[in-house]
């Protein structure tokens, strides 16, 4: 008799209860790293730090612990002197007398501190790096803050890019000795970062000539790049009236974006006036409808006003008109947005930021006018399609300027030299109010009277030092607006002389 199999209790058997999971709980594990004799894996060899060793005292007893306390008290201690053997030495008798930076005392690199891609090891004296760092940040026209105490400045350029520039000393026991400039991006466009980062570390290591850079790119750094996009957009051929009709769509645009309550909103409606006003980053007949928007807030030109031309609704661009003049005269906008000293800093620095570009918005739009009239602005051999004629530039200024008066009751002309006078602090908007202020004297001869009557040679003068000392583009403007105040001494002269002259011939 066979036995029976034995049947699977796998098959039947119910399944367990699982077991209630317990709470979870951090685990702390160490990890004991062995010296070659000890194990089999040798250490993989650390690369060497600018910082050099670090002495015992400094970081304590206990070699497990950093203490970061004793460090930042002897950094923050009184600095030793210049010839000091800590530090490379901070004059030469090679360095330049005329430079604006003169730190006291090069700290060094601190322990575990990751230095930026963005830095060179200059074996130079001290003296002799800032004073190329100097040089190229006037030649940039950037806006440099110094502190000799801790050897570090704050640079802004004009497109807004914040960026922090720092000296440090690599220590005696570094196998490289000399001073590593390094330059950090806080704020703006990574771009824009990149352009001034090569040109500024290239004259910390002496690699940067500034009479060769003006000869070459002329004072304006972002026009070397615009210039490829002028050729490209004078090649490409467009129909007249659409690109008319695409230039006010992207003008309903801003004036949308200007309209919201939003922050980020306005500041970009107001970057895109500063591109449609600007001919080389969209071609002169956007250009030129823009800024008669902005100057004029009308987009109907001259030869438009016959018949069968395209009419279109000018309130918008009314609005964008009274928007510009409402920063740049009230610094805010609509009736509800006035800006006070003790607001938000958030707010503040918003308000400043829609400032400077209000006032670029009225330089580049001025400047296109006066270009189209003078024949500045040469068509290329491609481009065969006749430009729109246009109102004159004295009688846009003069239009301008009356209405500027007559809507914030202030001249513009006054809030003009008012900002050029605050050239030391606010060096960029000191040159976008130069560049407007000479735009309207060499066109409108009653703007050259009354800014002579609103002491503007003295305030131009003061600002035309400062930008000597530390801004290329401001001494550049300055020069301009220097030689369209004397052009009224000598039209005064003139008519002086024709007078004298039509007495005797009585």
């Amino acid at each position: 008799m066979k036995k029976a199999a034995p049947s699977n209790d796998n098959d039947t058997r119910k399944p367990a209860a699982a077991a209630a999971p317990e709470a979870s709980m951090p685990e702390w594990r160490s990890v004991q790293m062995m010296a070659p004799s000890q194990g089999m894996i040798s250490p993989i060899p650390r690369p060497l730090s600018v910082a050099g060793k670090s002495s015992g005292a400094a970081l304590g007893s206990n070699s497990d612990v950093i203490d970061k306390a004793s460090f930042f008290a002897k950094a923050d201690s009184k600095p030793a002197s210049a010839s000091s053997t800590a530090g490379p030495k901070t004059t030469g008798e090679g360095s330049s007398t005329k430079s604006n930076w003169n730190p006291k005392e090069v700290r060094p690199v601190p322990p575990f501190y990751p230095l930026e891609r963005s830095s060179r090891l200059v074996q130079d004296d001290v003296a002799s790096t800032t004073a190329r760092l100097s040089e190229a940040n006037r030649v940039l026209s950037v806006h440099a803050d110094y502190d000799d105490e801790t050897a570090s400045a704050q640079l802004k350029t004009a497109e807004g890019v914040e960026m922090h520039l720092s000296l440090w000393h690599t220590g005696s026991d570094s196998r490289k000795q000399g001073t590593v400039v390094e330059l950090q991006r806080r704020k703006g466009d990574s771009i824009a970062f990149h352009r001034y980062s090569r040109f500024i570390l290239d004259a910390a290591v002496g690699e940067f000539d500034p009479e060769e850079h003006v000869a070459t790119n002329g004072v304006d750094l972002d026009l070397v790049y615009s210039n490829k996009i002028q050729r490209m957009l004078t090649m490409e051929q467009k129909d007249a009236a659409t690109e008319q009709e695409n230039a006010i769509i992207a003008l309903e645009i801003a004036h949308g974006l200007l309209m919201k309550d939003r922050m980020d909103a306005r500041r970009l409606g107001l970057e895109s006036l500063c591109l449609l006003t600007d001919p080389n980053k969209t071609g002169l007949d956007t250009a030129l409808l823009a800024s008669h928007v902005v100057l004029l807030g009308s987009a109907q030109l001259d030869e438009e006003k016959e018949e069968g031309a395209l009419v279109f609704n000018d309130a918008p661009f009314r609005e964008i008109r009274e928007t510009i003049l409402s920063l740049i005269q009230l610094r805010r906008i609509g009736e509800g947005d006035e800006f006070v000293d003790s607001a938000h800093s958030e707010q503040q620095e918003h308000i400043t930021g829609l400032h400077n570009l209000a006032l670029a918005v009225l330089a580049n739009a001025l400047n296109c006018v006066e270009g189209t009239e003078d024949g500045e602005e040469k068509e290329d051999d491609l481009q065969t399609k006749p430009r729109a004629r246009t109102e004159s530039t004295a009688s846009i200024c003069d239009s301008l300027l009356n209405h500027a008066n007559d809507f914030t009751k202030k001249e513009l002309l006054s809030t003009l030299i008012h900002e050029l006078a605050k050239a030391e602090n606010t060096p960029h908007n000191a040159c976008l109010s130069a560049k407007s202020i000479g735009t309207l004297c060499r066109a409108s001869k009653e703007a050259r009277k009354r800014a002579k009557d609103l002491g503007a040679k003295n305030v131009v003068q003061n600002a035309l030092e400062v930008g000597t000392r530390t801004h290329l583009k401001l001494q550049t403007e300055c020069e301009k607006v220097a030689e369209a105040l004397t052009r009224q001494q000598a039209e005064q002269q003139q008519q002086q002389e024709e007078q004298g002259q039509e007495q005797q011939e009585e």
